[in-house]
């Protein structure tokens, strides 16, 4: 009797170790996939970010460096885009929200 609850605690213990391998294996995978989520994720914010970040240092120039040679064929002063754009953010918003 002894040798046969010995044999049922070997069976289960090595059908326990096959099922703790296949928890094992299963759970590196998703930590993997997870990894790879988080760099993409990191990777997309930055494909957003670096063109606005340059935008915002390459624009201002190239408008006035274009008002500058452009203005005076369609108005000389009143063709400035970078005062435009202020004047529209300022004078419309206040006109709109009366």
């Amino acid at each position: 009797m002894r040798t046969d609850t010995t044999k049922d605690v070997q069976s289960l213990l090595e059908e326990n170790i096959k099922l703790s391998k296949a928890i094992l294996h299963s759970t590196e995978k998703t930590r993997k996939a997870l990894q790879w989520m988080k760099i993409m994720s990191l990777l997309r914010i930055v494909i957003i970010i670096i063109p606005i970040i340059l935008a915002l240092i390459y624009i201002p120039p190239f408008l006035s460096q274009f008002s500058e040679t452009f203005g005076s064929f369609y108005g000389g002063e009143q063709f400035n885009v970078l005062q435009q754009l202020q004047n529209f953010g300022g004078n419309t918003l206040n006109s709109i929200l009366k």
